[in-house]
Parts: C-alpha cells; structure tokens; sequence
C-alpha cells in the first residue's frame, strides 16, 4: 500500500489551490547526508515560486545514520532564493522542521494543521529571512 494514500488527496488539493507543484519522485536526492537511491526514497514535495522566492512543503523519511528503511519521518518547510526551477546549493534559504523523526501516522492524523501551519511559515517569510 502506498504510505501516502491518507493524505495524497490534501497535498493534491493544496497543491492545486495554491498554484504549486506536487513531486512524488526526483531523480537524485541526498537526506541528511546520505545519497539515497530513487527506487527507496518516498517522498512528497509540494514547490512553488512567490515572487523572488521558491517554497515548498516536505514530506520523507529520515534517513539519520545513513539507515536507508527508515520506518520514521521527517516534515518540514523551506524556501529559497529563486534563480530557475530548483534550489541550488550555495544559495540564500530558510528552513523549519514541523516534526522530525516520527511515525508517519502522526503526519496523518495532523495533516491539516501541518498544511496550516505550514503555509502561515512560508506566507510570512521574506528575502531577508534567507541566510
């Protein structure tokens, strides 16, 4: 069973109300340090551009001490500088962690309020916020 099945329905919606994009797979991603191969890296990403600023909502699991079948979560805010399609290193950004390694079934049952929450974290954020 997809993992994302309980909330695939919100981040859909959300992503659609606000004019974002909802990723379920990138090509190459790096958590915490650790290359992770795209065929064990479940995620979900909605992104979006807000004037000079790039902004997502993230979803995956941590995988803190390199262990790849982490059954724990990670869900988080960032945004960016925007200079293109995607964030790149070396550039301005802010981030906030709204739950780290936790059970995804938290991330279920609070899906709305993180949704809230996280756009009230990403409205307010400004260029001078990026470090």
């Amino acid at each position: 069973m997809n993992q994302f099945s309980q909330i695939d329905n919100r981040l859909k919606i959300l992503a659609k109300e606000i004019g974002a994009i909802l990723e379920t797979k990138v090509g190459r991603h790096s958590i915490n340090g650790v290359d992770v191969p795209k065929e064990k890296l479940a995620l979900r990403q909605i992104q979006w551009v807000d004037g000079p600023i790039g902004k997502a909502i993230i979803i995956n699991q941590n995988f803190e001490n390199g262990i790849l079948d982490s059954p724990n979560w990670d869900f988080f805010n960032i945004a960016w500088l925007q200079e293109g399609k995607t964030p790149a290193k070396g550039r301005p950004f802010w981030n906030k962690c709204l739950l780290k390694n936790i059970a995804f079934k938290i991330i279920e049952s609070e899906i709305d309020q993180l949704v809230k929450m996280s756009l009230e974290n990403l409205n307010a954020i400004n260029k001078t916020d990026l470090k």
